[in-house]
C-alpha cells in the first residue's frame, strides 16, 4: 500500500481529508479509486491504513479501518551533523540517511563549507523536507527525520549532549568498529549517536582539535578516502549494523 505522511488534523476519528499535493498525486499520479487503500502516519508512531471513499485532485477522503504501532525506526538514534554540502550531494545525504533510519539532521557550516550561510539554506529548506517525506514514505518510516537550523562547527560540538562521534581521514588509531563496540558495552546502553561529518575539503584540524575538546572522538573509516557526501551513509550504515538494525 502506498503511504503518505498528513497532517494530524488530516485524521479525525475515523475519517481522512487529505488535499494539496496529496490528493493530486493519489488522483493524477497514482489514478486511485474508491475502495483502494493506502496508509497515512501524522508523524506520531502510528500508521493508519485507510481504505478510500472519494478521489478527486482537489479533495481525497476515506476511512481508518485500523490502526497500528510503525516498526519502520531504530532502536538507537542517530543525528547526522553533516557540513553544508554542493546542493546534490546535501540532498543524497539528506535522501540516503532517511531512507537507513537517521534520526536528524543538522546542517553544519565549516571553515571549508563551499556554499553560503543561512541564506542558502533557508533557501533550499523547503526542497529538503520534500526529499525527506518522500524517502520516508518510500522507506516505510512512521516518524519524518528532523532537519534542524544551519549551526557553525563550533556551536554544533558545544551543543551537543551525548556520544559523538566524526570520521576523519587523519585518524590512524581509532577505528569506528571499535568505537561502535565500546558504545555498545556501555554499562548504560546509548540511545543517542551524534555523527559530524565533513565539506567537500574535509575538517581542518583545528575544527578536529576543537571537537575532541568536546568530547566527541575521531575515527577512521578505513584506508580509502571516501567522498563527503558517502562518509555519512558509510558511518550511519555500520552504527545501524553493530547495534542490530540492519538485518540483525
Amino acid at each position: 500500500m502506498h503511504r503518505f505522511f498528513v497532517s494530524p488534523e488530516d485524521i479525525a476519528g475515523s475519517g481522512v481529508t487529505l488535499t494539496g499535493r496529496t490528493a493530486a498525486q493519489l488522483a493524477r499520479v497514482l489514478r486511485s479509486r474508491a475502495g483502494d487503500r493506502i496508509v497515512v502516519l501524522d508523524d506520531s508512531g502510528w500508521e493508519y491504513r485507510v481504505t478510500l471513499e472519494s478521489v478527486d485532485p482537489r479533495r481525497v477522503t476515506g476511512t481508518v479501518t485500523d490502526r497500528v504501532r510503525g516498526e519502520g525506526e531504530p532502536e538507537i538514534q542517530i543525528i547526522v551533523y553533516q557540513a553544508v554540502l554542493k546542493a546534490d550531494r546535501f540532498e543524497y545525504v539528506l535522501q540516503k540517511g532517511t531512507e537507513l533510519g537517521v534520526s536528524a539532521f543538522v546542517p553544519v557550516l565549516c571553515a571549508r563549507s563551499i556554499p553560503g550561510g543561512s541564506s542558502w539554506v533557508s533557501k533550499r529548506e523547503k526542497r529538503w523536507r520534500s526529499i525527506v517525506r518522500e524517502a520516508a514514505e518510500q522507506s516505510r518510516r512512521c516518524r519524518l527525520p528532523r532537519i534542524e537550523p544551519l549551526s557553525d562547527f563550533a556551536e554544533a560540538c558545544d551543543r551537543f549532549d551525548g556520544i559523538g562521534l566524526v570520521p576523519w581521514e587523519g585518524e590512524q588509531s581509532e577505528g569506528l568498529r571499535t568505537a561502535l563496540r565500546r558504545i555498545k558495552g556501555r554499562t548504560i546502553p546509548a540511545r543517542v549517536i551524534g555523527m559530524f561529518t565533513g565539506p567537500e575539503g574535509g575538517f581542518t584540524e583545528r575544527e578536529i582539535e576543537y571537537a575532541r575538546s568536546s568530547g566527541i572522538t575521531p575515527v577512521t573509516l578505513g584506508k580509502r578516502i571516501l567522498r563527503a557526501e558517502t562518509a555519512p551513509i558509510a558511518a550511519v550504515s555500520a552504527a545501524l549494523y553493530e547495534f542490530g538494525d540492519l538485518g540483525g
